[in-house]
């Protein structure tokens, strides 16, 4: 069992090691001491005197009402100060240009498909002149590594996986991330065949069928993909989510781990590990990736930045054997478009800005409020059996469709047959259905509930 003095331990080290190897870069905010005690299951005493003694050791400095901040540790070269635009050269800029960048700012601000913060926005599109930024040549590629080297920082502060970015391939989103990988296993394998979950999103499984794949649906239940049902047949390529499978919302268990990655080797197959549905997390135990290191010669690792960002300004990653990769860079240049040059700056800017862990942290707890709302109404139905995570942006529940309030029903509330492949759909329960919570405010959550209360005080007083 941990011990008080043993978890305050941990939280040092797990700190001052992010610190030290750049994960944590000088100024950025760490997480409210109440964000942490929550993580941590701590009390709030006892993380003032973890980041009391961080800072007494020179890793960070408390400020009044800004909380702590990382002063200490390895900089990397994405963190040395940049030069400032002096008012003159800001004069300087058109008229024309001033206004055109003042109407694109408020338009990413407004826009519903941006989470970023519409202030940290603005600035940016003040002091960058982004309408004027070059769009090739050698200023692109120096904000494509930066951007690069920013998403294998954050995916090692939120899922614990440790990436380098010339092992990352990006893309604008994860269809084109999909098309590129089917497209690039077809070269090399004839005929080929997938085996996908069943259920998940129909886009996934339509975009491999019109590229002529086999695609053999296979079930998943609460312990995830039913490996135990894959064809002595073998195929060519796996598609699942082991940290959280969507629409079902449960984890890959160990053991069928440990079968996944046996069976891929048995078969010649390769795995793309879908890991879009679990980006929030810090300073806890994740669910882990598939493999403690990337690249690795089975597993094509693919996530994207949509939860974290919203889908106007999202970008997917890909980490591919090396033998694939470069059928992937041959590839490319057909098959997709490249990242807007807005979008690489813009969020290579806020990945490295000093305000991003107050971003990540804040976002973590409106998911959590959000979680526990949305929770608490489903009390309300007999028996819900609710699956899900909350760091995660769904839930799982069962429930009686004929009986559910007027109006949340494919609004708020969908069922998981529509997910199914066709050829399954009708031979399961129709009363599993998911619940995207995080896509909805608290208000909208609220209302939800007070329906789901009004409907069962009906209930009993007709019984």
């Amino acid at each position: 069992m941990l011990t008080k003095q043993t978890i305050k331990q941990q939280m040092i080290d797990d700190i001052s090691q992010m610190i030290i190897i750049g994960t944590l870069k000088k100024g950025d905010f760490l997480p409210s001491i109440r964000t942490m005690g929550t993580r941590y299951k701590v009390s709030r005493g006892t993380v003032l005197l973890v980041y009391k003694t961080l800072e007494s050791l020179g890793y960070i400095q408390g400020h009044e009402r800004s909380g702590y901040l990382v002063t200490g540790g390895f900089l990397s070269a994405a963190s040395d100060p940049k030069p400032v635009r002096s008012a003159a050269v800001t004069a300087e800029k058109p008229a024309e240009e001033k206004k055109n960048t003042l109407e694109f700012s408020q338009w990413l601000g407004c826009s519903n498909r941006v989470q970023l913060p519409k202030h940290f926005i603005r600035r940016w599109c003040e002091e960058s002149g982004t309408l004027s930024l070059p769009t090739g040549g050698e200023q692109a590629d120096k904000n494509d590594q930066l951007l690069k080297k920013n998403l294998c920082r954050f995916i090692r502060i939120s899922r614990g996986i440790p990436l380098q970015p010339e092992h990352l391939f990006l893309l604008p989103g994860l269809q084109e991330a999909l098309l590129l990988i089917a497209k690039s296993i077809a070269a090399t394998r004839p005929h080929p065949v997938l085996l996908i979950e069943d259920p998940c999103p129909p886009n996934i499984r339509e975009l491999f069928e019109c590229l002529h794949f086999t695609v053999i649906p296979v079930g998943v239940d609460d312990q995830g993909l039913r490996v135990e049902d894959f064809p002595d047949s073998g195929a060519d390529l796996i598609f699942t989510s082991p940290a959280h499978q969507f629409p079902m919302a449960v984890p890959l268990s160990a053991v069928r781990r440990k079968l996944l990655s046996e069976w891929a080797c048995r078969h010649d197959a390769l795995i793309i590990e879908n890991d879009s549905f679990a980006m929030l997390g810090f300073g806890q135990s994740v669910i882990p990736a598939l493999s403690h290191r990337y690249p690795d010669p089975r597993i094509i690792y693919l996530t994207q930045l949509s939860e974290l960002t919203g889908s106007g300004m999202n970008v997917s990653c890909i980490v591919a054997p090396r033998p694939l990769m470069q059928t992937l860079r041959k590839l490319a240049p057909l098959l997709v478009s490249d990242i807007h040059p807005v979008t690489r700056s813009l969020l290579s800017a806020f990945l490295e800005s000093t305000r991003f862990m107050k971003y990540l942290t804040s976002s973590m707890q409106s998911r959590r409020q959000k979680a526990t709302l949305a929770l608490g109404g489903l009390q309300y139905l007999p028996d819900p059996c609710c699956n899900g995570q909350e760091n995660a942006s769904f839930y799982t529940f069962h429930a009686n469709i004929s009986e559910l309030p007027e109006g949340l029903l494919d609004r708020y509330f969908f069922p998981v047959n529509l997910f199914r492949h066709p050829s399954s759909a009708d031979t399961h329960s129709n009363n599993t259905l998911v619940y995207p919570f995080a896509l909805l405010s608290c208000n909208e959550i609220e209302k939800i509930n007070h329906q789901l209360r009004l409907s069962q005080q009906r209930s009993a007083a007709a019984g």
